[in-house]
């Protein structure tokens, strides 16, 4: 499959094909992508092999509606950017959840440089991700739906992205703009799916987000949050698993599969 080809069937599974290539265009494609494709730890909690060529990215994301984490989702959308002739840049970062801890660079997203300014592009970080580029401004609130952003520094000089919740800012992860090649993100990723300590080799994760609400299952519990509340739903058996599943996050997943996620990530939840 050629790079055309490829660019084309992602850019028509989010009905961006005429659309101009602009800041516009830019804010829809995260915005679209977030919103059609689950962010999910599926294969990586199953032990499937989670290869990183972008025909394979674009089969179980675009064709199987399958979805997957930051090194799939932001590698696929950083090589159509690039193949559209963006100007863009391979950012490694640093999920820290405000803490101040030294952790290992396991989340990938990307810098898109357009008419002189600088954006953060993730289409990769799950139910607290943003829904459009932020623009790499320093401490500029940046409101999106009913989720305010920012970006920051730290005493280190990182950036830090930031959410805001309960009244203070929140910072998701840290990055910094040196250079980063696919070997880097080789590395991270196969830390982030194999090694026994990682958050998506132990829990189940499964996100997808618009403006208006966030649909969100870790483990045991299912979150659908909008701007006025957010319900909370246990998961009790195999069989509403695989029913939230398939409604909510239109993953298509055998009962079987379902039987075992929900007996390894939602039971001992239920037992606790």
């Amino acid at each position: 499959m050629t790079d055309l080809q490829i660019v084309n069937e992602y850019l028509t599974d989010l009905g961006l094909s005429n659309h101009p290539l602009d800041e516009s265009f830019l804010a829809q494609l995260q915005s679209r992508h977030v919103a059609k494709h689950t962010f999910n730890s599926v294969s990586a909690v199953l032990k499937q092999p989670l290869p990183l060529d972008i025909a394979h990215l674009l089969t179980k994301i675009t064709k199987k509606q399958f979805g997957g984490y930051c090194f799939e989702h932001n590698k696929l959308a950083f090589h159509v950017l690039k193949h559209l002739g963006f100007d863009v840049k391979l950012l490694l970062a640093k999920v820290v959840y405000n803490r101040d801890v030294e952790v290992p660079r396991t989340h990938r997203a990307t810098l898109v440089t357009y008419q002189g300014e600088q954006y953060l592009f993730d289409v990769g970080f799950g139910p607290q991700g943003a829904i459009y580029p932020l623009k790499l401004m320093l401490d500029v609130p940046q409101p999106q739906g009913y989720m305010t952003y920012r970006i920051t520094q730290n005493q280190a000089q990182d950036y830090c992205f930031q959410v805001l919740k309960n009244g203070e800012f929140f910072t998701l992860y840290t990055f910094d703009l040196n250079y980063y090649s696919e070997a880097d993100c080789e590395l991270s990723h196969f830390y982030s799916h194999k090694h026994p300590n990682a958050a998506f080799v132990n829990n189940l994760v499964v996100s997808r987000k618009t403006l208006d609400e966030t649909h969100s299952l870790r483990n045991g519990e299912y979150h659908h949050i909008t701007p006025s509340q957010t319900e909370i739903t246990k998961i009790v058996s195999a069989e509403q698993l695989h029913q939230l599943l398939q409604v909510q996050f239109s993953l298509n997943l055998d009962e079987a599969v379902c039987a075992y996620l929900f007996s390894k990530f939602s039971q001992p939840t239920q037992a606790s």
